[in-house]
């Protein structure tokens, strides 16, 4: 983004220009990839012929104009502050294609003063006649966005009906041809996927699968042996187990049911209804499978057996599984279990008796680090009394707080945004009282430009501060004496207080638990795996590197 340029320039005629904020949007249909560039050139054409001037511009890119969680926010605020006219966009398609989005944009857009322009639709949308025009041109964006819609799913029909996946692209284990004319011959040759080499190792996993192995030890096998994904990267847990799960190895493919009763997508989700909803219907695909179906099936089993164990992973039995990053990458750390053997070669296990560094888990990327559950929690509970200690002395040197600062983080924010507000508030109606004396002759116009000029500065100072409150959240307002009952209440009950509970106070506080590995000073000195429990108040710590030799 641009620095604002809060002043107006004058045009050569000697005229004001009016400020306008540039909303320029890319979408994510081909064919309306209207290039920025090409826009951008648009409204500043445009500007030059209307007199106005662009004080700032706004990008969406690659994000579709039925979504509503858009940058067109941005732009709306700069015209509630007054620091712009309006709102000039390319074409109104770009404003938006949502009938329900439009109208709630564009009326607050009128009923903060400000007006919509298009750069290449001329209608003055301050008549009648051009509401009128820009309320048909919304239709049209509005009845192009359903038509496009309705291609989509006549494309995903014709896919279906041919026995290709809805997306088109690379699956493992295949070669992905594209569909393409042959010139020479004069022949559309069709979209096809050919087993490649990698396809007898996607039929081993299935089988190990099938018989019992785990899906953390396949991914780990694949790790080790250097096996990568079809963008180039390392297998992970999670996707690998999405992949074998959707069986296209297997000659099907999953669609989302047209008449499913689930709820409808939500439109700032990148996330399909079909992706949602546990709902799937299962099509013979047009290629060749790699796995069997007698295979198939026993995978299918198994996954479904799994799926109905109750798993510690799926509701946390450790206070602070979600919390522990490693040291090393800066990803999670799970927690994972180990075992002793007692007199008599009894073997005694221990279930969650440490962390490691999941990356190193799945696909050997990072080289992790081990520690011991109790050394993690210990290290907290010590970091705790730090804090609340801390905290009360601090507390202690304060007479009496003050009344305005009394009240939780989004409170305080809330109480400064809205004191803000007020202040503009109250500096504009001191310019209209100063432009209604001007009018009426009481105050001669060099004292009315002096009052003008100051009021005008102090506007600007405010906007910027409340700009920067904007950006403010709740856990960069929040101070240390916020958490002390938590943290209290942590260290007197520890023991006594439910897991979860813990784990959920715990995430109040923490921005995050970094372990570090082991390691040996430079005198020579061996230094145990430690950890460091970070406040939301305070930075990040530096991370060493994946690789211990880095």
């Amino acid at each position: 983004m641009t620095t604002p340029r809060h002043l107006t320039k004058g045009s050569r005629s000697g005229k004001t220009r009016e400020p306008f904020v540039a909303y320029i949007r890319v979408s994510t249909y081909y064919e309306e990839k209207i290039s920025p560039d090409i826009q951008r050139a648009s409204i500043k054409a445009w500007a030059d012929r209307n007199g106005a001037e662009i004080v700032e511009w706004i990008q969406d890119l690659d994000v579709s104009g039925r979504k509503t969680k858009r940058r067109i926010a941005e732009a709306l605020g700069w015209v509630e502050s007054r620091k712009a006219r309006g709102i000039a966009v390319w074409r109104y398609s770009r404003f938006g294609r949502s009938r329900h989005g439009n109208a709630v944009n564009l009326a607050r857009l009128e009923s903060l003063g400000g007006r919509l322009a298009s750069a290449t639709e001329a209608a003055d949308t301050r008549t009648a006649f051009g509401k009128l025009q820009m309320g048909m041109a919304f239709k049209f964006a509005e009845y192009e966005s359903d038509r496009i819609g309705e291609q989509w799913a006549e494309t995903r029909e014709h896919r279906r009906s041919a026995g290709l996946p809805a997306t088109g692209g690379k699956r493992w284990g295949y070669i992905w041809h594209r569909r393409h004319l042959d010139e020479e011959a004069g022949v559309i040759h069709r979209e096809w996927y050919e087993p490649d080499d990698t396809g007898r190792i996607v039929t081993s996993l299935y089988e190990r699968v099938a018989e019992g192995e785990s899906m953390v030890s396949v991914t780990q096998w694949l790790g080790r042996n250097g096996y990568k994904g079809t963008r180039g990267k390392p297998w992970l847990q999670s996707g690998l187990t999405r992949y074998m799960d959707r069986g296209f190895a297997a000659g099907w493919i999953p669609y989302h049911p047209d008449d499913c009763t689930c709820p409808p997508k939500d439109p700032d989700s990148s996330a399909s209804r079909g992706e949602l909803c546990p709902n799937r219907i299962w099509i013979p695909g047009a290629h060749e499978p790699i796995v069997p179906e007698d295979v198939w099936t026993a995978y299918k089993e198994k996954r479904e057996k799994a799926r109905n164990t109750p798993s510690g992973n799926r509701q946390p039995a450790y206070a602070l599984s979600g919390i522990m990053r490693c040291g090393r990458c800066g990803g999670t750390c799970s927690a994972a279990g180990g075992a002793t053997h007692g007199a008599g070669g009894v073997r005694i296990d221990k279930p969650g008796y440490m962390f490691r560094c999941s990356k190193m888990k799945d696909n050997r990327t990072c080289d992790g680090v081990y520690i011991l559950r109790t050394v993690a929690e210990d290290a907290v509970k010590k970091r705790l009394a730090e804090w609340s200690d801390a905290i009360e002395r601090a507390a202690a040197t304060i007479p009496q707080q003050r009344t305005e600062e009394v009240g939780s983080p989004r409170e305080r924010l809330a109480g400064a945004r809205e004191q803000m507000r007020n202040t503009l508030a109250d500096l504009q109606q001191q310019l209209d009282r100063q432009t209604d004396l001007l009018t009426r002759g009481i105050i001669p116009e060099d004292s009315y430009k002096r009052e003008r000029d100051r009021l005008t500065r102090e506007q600007q100072d405010t906007t910027a501060r409340l700009a920067e409150l904007d950006k403010r959240t709740e856990e960069e307002e929040a101070q240390p004496v916020d958490f002390l009952p938590v943290i209290r209440g942590l260290l007197d009950r520890w023991d006594l207080t439910p897991v979860e509970t813990r784990r959920t106070m715990l995430r109040s506080v923490l921005r995050g638990v970094w372990a570090y590995p082991k390691c040996t000073a430079p005198d020579g000195t061996k230094h145990p795996a430690y950890a460091v429990p970070v406040a939301v108040w305070e930075d990040a710590p530096t991370l060493t590197g994946p690789r211990a030799n880095a």
